[in-house]
Formats: C-alpha cells, sequence, structure tokens
C-alpha cells in the first residue's frame, strides 16, 4: 500500500520518491505502467508514458521535481521533426529526440522553464525526424553520457502499447 501511495502522489505531483523495488513476480524489473529505459552505461530510468494527443499535450507540466532514475517518454505514431517546449513545466529538463531503433538523434540540454504568460516560449526541434522523445531532468543526459548515436533499450510495460 505505502508502495501504491508513493506511486500515485509521484505521477500526481511530480514529487521526487527514492526508487520503489520491482512488482512481485515482474522478472523483466517493471514498475507497473512506467518503460523501462537502459543505457549504454547500464543505468535504468522509469519513466511515465505519453503516448495520446492529451498525454503528450500535458507532459511534465506543472511539476517541480523529478528523481534521477525518472523521466517521461513520448511516443509518437510517425516519425516527425516533433517541437517541444517548456511553457507551464516548472523545472529545467534535457530532452532526447530517439529514431525508432532508440538512437539519440538529437539531444537539447538544460532546456530552461519558460515563465511567460503568452505562448511565445522558445521551441525546440531536431533536425532529424524522430519517433520518440525522452524527457529527463536536467543535467542527466550528460551525466549518463547520452549523445547523438547511443542507442537506448526501451521495454514497455505489458498494458502499454508497443513502440
Amino acid at each position: 500500500m505505502m508502495r501504491h501511495t508513493a506511486l500515485i502522489a509521484w505521477l500526481i505531483l511530480g514529487i521526487a520518491s527514492p526508487a520503489l523495488p520491482a512488482p512481485p513476480g515482474d522478472p523483466a524489473g517493471h514498475r507497473s505502467g512506467l518503460a523501462t529505459v537502459s543505457t549504454p552505461g547500464g543505468v535504468t530510468l522509469y519513466c511515465e508514458i505519453a503516448d495520446t494527443p492529451a498525454s503528450r499535450s500535458i507532459g511534465l507540466m506543472h511539476r517541480t521535481r523529478m528523481a534521477p532514475d525518472r523521466g517521461m517518454l513520448f511516443l509518437f505514431p510517425e516519425p516527425g521533426r516533433w517541437t517541444f517546449w517548456m511553457k507551464n513545466t516548472k523545472m529545467p529538463l534535457d530532452i532526447l529526440w530517439l529514431d525508432g531503433n532508440g538512437t539519440i538523434v538529437h539531444r537539447a540540454d538544460r532546456v530552461p522553464v519558460c515563465e511567460r504568460t503568452d505562448n511565445l516560449c522558445p521551441r525546440y526541434r531536431p533536425a532529424t525526424a524522430a519517433t520518440q522523445v525522452l524527457e529527463l531532468r536536467a543535467g542527466q543526459a550528460e551525466a549518463l553520457n547520452l549523445d547523438t548515436g547511443a542507442r537506448l533499450t526501451i521495454s514497455m510495460p505489458k498494458q502499454s502499447r508497443s513502440r
């Protein structure tokens, strides 16, 4: 019960929480409902999935913190030069655009919070088409050596669409 309460609080309020143990009977180590992203250096990240127009639109808006082992994975129905901005996002982020194989095709580091009240926040867009975008806490891409060309291994939870 405590594990579920902490996860719900984190999802709703964006509260950073310590890493949760894998659910019982989950040999792959997935956290319920979260994608598992493995880096070339062997670090595992647990990411919320934004795979609908509504969830992609909201993203990480209004959150103020995120644990270092967490992120948000945006899934798109086809390759594109998907544009992101930081309106209503309350923490700086690293934004990684990935191709269909999980290879990083573009990286924007330490993208700052936009405090404008109009719709004139800067936009961030890759030069290369991507099918997935990974948002991490600012500085995590550099700390984990996630450079353009690095390939991430992404495992989706059973109840989500496969990539």
